[in-house]
């Protein structure tokens, strides 16, 4: 009967250690643009936040200044690394996977089926 109280103690302590009242980080939520595509001035731009390793976003491409298209994100991450798959309201499809280089910075390759990848594209945290 001595070890009761002692098992109560370790079992709060355990329980207590399990559970936490601040959810993990999320090193890519905010708003992310792209760097103006030549030879116009367009730009990507899109908001994203993760909970559990899960992304969520949506975002929209814009071409001299006026929105061309719009679109949901999904994917994982597991910083340093992330991968985005974007679904677009014309039909598109595109995937995205990238190393954050810096707190405000992903540099990864663009995929889009049925082209070739491009390497070296990079979002920039606004």
């Amino acid at each position: 009967m001595r070890d009761l109280p002692r098992f109560r103690l370790v079992f709060l302590v355990i329980l207590g250690a399990c559970h936490s009242t601040t959810a993990p980080k999320s090193y890519n939520a905010g708003t992310w643009r792209s760097a103006p595509m030549p030879p116009a001035t367009g730009y990507t731009q899109f908001s994203l936040d993760t909970v559990g390793g899960v992304v969520r976003g949506d975002g929209q491409v814009v071409g001299l200044n006026a929105p061309i298209d719009t679109f949901t994100i999904t994917g994982v991450e597991s910083y340093p690394s992330i991968t985005l798959n974007f679904a677009y309201s014309s039909g598109g499809t595109a995937a995205y996977s990238a190393q954050f280089v810096s707190p405000s910075q992903l540099l990864g390759t663009w995929a889009i089926p049925g082209q070739a990848p491009r390497d070296s594209v990079s979002y920039s945290r606004q």
